[in-house]
């Protein structure tokens, strides 16, 4: 590694603010085609070229960091703010007053009731008339889906609203901060987890994200919460009730796999 600073990373810099939220294999296309439109044949990995980059952001306060979809656990790529400043500093396309409705969604958001991290659209619109400078209901449902469209929210099936992966990634801090008590973190990759499943004994505080539970029990003979010990129940899960769905399905192929096992156990023995 070489560790120099040269056009590739400032191209390759340009494309990922553009960009702003992206997957691994879009940002390893931008590598690719910064190398070729600056016709460097660069001896840097691609680890090693955003390590040269985040070097120089870092100066700025700014850093491109890698985080995971909570849903299929494909790696994402994100430009963050480091310095701590809240999220005025970060979501500079909003008017302040959208700012304070976005605040509040995230408050509702990750204080949900039951883990579930999600609020309603009936009950986002109704914060709208509570802002300083009330807002109508259709502005608010324009808002909404402004938020959604830049990625900031996740709306789901049901019409309820959940925190996107960018908004865990750039606003991470301000999570961290404003809401200690309340955020929940990945007993495996140690990331916050809004999605996924936990421990079914109340008093135990394993969490997986629905990625992380997969790549665990794979990997395990045992099917039992690696803290308390307590046979797993892949149906208490973490999230809105789209996701209490798509648990149960995404967890069914490693269930059979544990049946299976003990299937076999029992022909051995007899």
């Amino acid at each position: 590694m070489n560790g120099e600073y040269t056009d590739t990373h400032r191209l390759f810099l340009q494309a990922s603010i553009a960009e702003r939220f992206f997957t691994e294999e879009t940002a390893i296309r931008l590598y690719q085609q910064a190398c070729q439109a600056t016709d460097d044949h660069n001896s840097e990995t691609f680890t090693e070229f955003i390590a040269t980059i985040n070097a120089k952001l870092n100066i700025v306060d700014l850093e491109l960091r890698k985080s995971h979809n909570e849903d299929d656990g494909k790696p994402v790529w994100a430009l963050v703010n480091t310095n701590g400043d809240d999220i005025a500093q970060i979501a500079t396309e909003y008017s302040p007053v959208e700012i304070t409705f976005f605040r509040r969604l995230i408050e509702l958001i990750v204080t949900a009731d039951d883990e579930e991290f999600s609020v309603s659209s009936i009950i986002a619109l109704k914060e709208v008339s509570k802002l300083k400078v009330p807002l109508t209901k259709s502005n608010g449902e324009t808002l909404l889906q402004r938020f959604t469209d830049d990625k900031w929210l996740i709306r789901s099936r049901e019409g309820k609203y959940s925190l996107s992966q960018r908004s865990i990634l750039e606003l991470q801090q301000y999570l961290k901060e404003e809401f200690e008590d309340h955020l929940l973190e990945c007993t495996l990759c140690y990331d916050i987890v809004t999605k996924g499943q936990r421990c079914r004994v109340a008093q135990c505080k394993t969490r997986f994200h629905n990625h992380c539970v997969r790549r665990y029990f794979d990997s395990r003979n045992d099917y039992v919460c690696p803290a308390c010990k307590i046979a797993w129940d892949s149906s208490n899960v973490i999230g809105d009730s789209i996701n209490r769905s798509r648990s149960k399905h995404h967890i069914k192929r490693i269930t059979r796999k544990f049946q299976e096992l003990e299937v076999s156990d029992d022909e051995m023995d007899q």
